[in-house]
């Protein structure tokens, strides 16, 4: 009786959690496609017929959407190639190699974690200014991989720890090198925490606000996310325009989660296993 009472309680309040993320894009979703004496009339209902897509089409005709897809996308790709560059190989000396002063220096890189993004962006706006790097994507990419670094060691180091040390032994036999052992051994072994790297910082550098908006002074240089800030401010008075720009950029993260969740779960799940 207990069991099932359990199992019962359990179901609402994960029912609950899944109406409380959906719900919001149900609201963006039915109010981006109604006109805005509809929305202001029924905020709370379906959309009636005919639907508005012409909010979708301003957003990608003249607010040119698209364009500022191109920027973030550009801005987070560059961001997980490095990370992940970075971090593979960070990683993979914490994960298997000896030296004098290994844990301190891991607990270093560690402690970096609970350092507010807020605390350093003014060194590195003075730094990235008198490196000529401001209203680049550099600027953001750079700061990115700085404030991502720790967390992807952190992630990819205990995920390498359980890569059998005979394998790498095993390589070195065959003739391969440092870094291939790193390509042929360790990537393809610890592949959970690699795609678990890409797609979680490739969506959260897309979905950052306050980085690029630092960063990036040139309108041409804006992510989506600056710009609809932006639309938040100029449209107040057209709130369903703004439900169709929020919808579409979260299109591409919501893609990029509902298509590679299976990796996401195991990477998430593979270090606590090992």
């Amino acid at each position: 009786m207990r069991g099932k009472l359990k199992g019962i309680l359990v179901t609402l309040l994960l029912a609950l959690m899944t109406i409380s993320f959906l719900y919001p894009l149900y609201y963006m979703l039915a109010n981006s496609l109604k006109t805005r004496a509809d929305y202001f009339a029924r905020p709370f209902a379906l959309p009636g017929a005919p639907l508005q897509l012409a909010n979708y089409a301003t957003m990608i005709s003249q607010f040119r959407i698209l364009n500022l897809f191109k920027n973030s996308f550009v801005i987070s790709a560059l961001t997980v190639v490095l990370l992940l560059a970075a971090g593979t190989f960070a990683s993979y000396v914490f994960a298997k190699y000896r030296f004098k002063g290994r844990s301190a220096l891991y607990v270093a890189v560690m402690v970096t974690m609970f350092i507010p993004s807020q605390v350093t962006i003014i060194p590195l706006y003075v730094l990235f200014s008198r490196m000529g790097l401001v209203s680049t994507y550099w600027s953001v990419v750079l700061s990115y991989v700085a404030l991502f670094l720790p967390e992807c060691i952190l992630l990819m180091t205990a995920n390498f720890r359980g890569i059998i040390d005979e394998l790498l032994e095993a390589a070195e036999i065959d003739g391969c090198g440092y870094f291939q052992k790193i390509w042929n051994v360790v990537l393809p072994m610890g592949r959970a925490a690699v795609f678990l790297s890409i797609i979680f910082y490739f969506i959260t550098s897309w979905n950052d606000l306050f980085t690029p908006m630092i960063f990036l002074q040139s309108m041409e240089k804006r992510t989506v996310m600056v710009a609809l800030a932006t639309l938040m401010g100029r449209y107040t008075g057209a709130p369903t325009l703004q439900f169709a720009g929020l919808l579409l950029a979260a299109v591409p993260a919501l893609a990029v989660y509902i298509v590679f969740q299976r990796q996401i779960i195991r990477g998430l799940s593979v270090g606590a296993i090992k």
